[in-house]
């Protein structure tokens, strides 16, 4: 992966977590990329593999051919980039209860993570998903929230956040990998008085290594936007903060919101997404 040596070493940086790492993860999600093809991973890897821990597939796999599936995924692997299997397919396999078959195929096409989420399965079955993919040798991501809070028809209120650290410690408990905190419920905690108080709360309870911070930018619309979220949590949470649902397209920005090399961050200016 990356070398030692890169240009511009005169140049102060923060400390930053190297791979293969346990803190400071991005994992990338495709969501907004037109072609997923071998290309397009291949230029990304040559241009940002070296930040990238996680792939997120997502479930339009099921429609693929399967040796181009496994193409790719070896091709992560071989980068260093552990293959995700995003929390529809867990989700959907629990409903029509064929989670083991499930799993059993995703060690078999090569994937290293699943996420288990709490938008499509109550928390018996979230456990029960951890369970079953720790013992095929499976990262078990657990989200915990709610999505399209305050949207037409979704959720009114987020989740408190005691109930959140609740959530978050008995996942972990049952060998969850990481707990990922979605993304809407942040934006929805942040509004309130003390909200970013907060927030650190359920860090400091639950651990900053063990959580996940869920960036999407299809929840906020630009990269504007999504950056002031980004800049705050490296700001409040350290650079090795993990961060999941990350666009391809983002990956080399985030990192240097990371490195304290970003026109913002060179600056001095703290962003409020607020």
């Amino acid at each position: 992966m990356a070398e030692d040596k890169s240009i511009f070493s005169w140049l102060s940086v923060p400390d930053r977590t190297r791979k293969p790492r346990t803190t400071g993860l991005n994992m990338v999600v495709p969501v907004q990329v037109a072609i997923e093809g071998m290309n397009m991973l291949q230029d990304l890897v040559s241009w940002g593999g070296d930040y990238i821990d996680y792939y997120k597939m997502g479930t339009e796999m099921k429609l693929q051919r399967r040796d181009a599936v496994v193409k790719k995924l070896a091709f992560l692997k071989e980068n260093g980039i552990e293959p995700y299997a995003p929390g529809g397919v867990a989700g959907k396999a629990i409903k029509e209860d064929c989670i083991e078959v499930c799993l059993d195929e995703l060690v078999e096409l090569g994937f290293g993570a699943v996420e288990a989420s709490s938008v499509v399965l109550a928390m018996a079955k979230m456990l029960e998903v951890i369970q079953k993919g720790k013992d095929r040798g499976l990262k078990v991501f657990a989200e915990v929230g709610k999505k399209h809070i305050g949207w037409e028809g979704g959720p009114k209120n987020y989740t408190p956040t005691d109930d959140v650290i609740r959530g978050m410690q008995a996942l972990l408990n049952a060998g969850a990998f990481k707990v990922i905190y979605e993304f809407t419920e942040i934006v929805s905690l942040l509004k309130e008085n003390r909200g970013l108080e907060r927030l650190a709360e359920v860090f400091v309870a639950v651990g900053k290594d063990n959580i996940m911070l869920e960036v999407p930018i299809s929840s906020v619309g630009t990269w504007d936007e999504l950056s002031r979220y980004l800049k705050l949590f490296i700001d409040q949470f350290g650079p090795n903060v993990n961060l999941g649902n990350v666009s391809p397209d983002h990956i080399m920005a985030i990192e240097k919101l990371r490195h304290n090399f970003s026109a913002i961050s060179i600056l001095g200016k703290r962003s409020s997404p607020n």
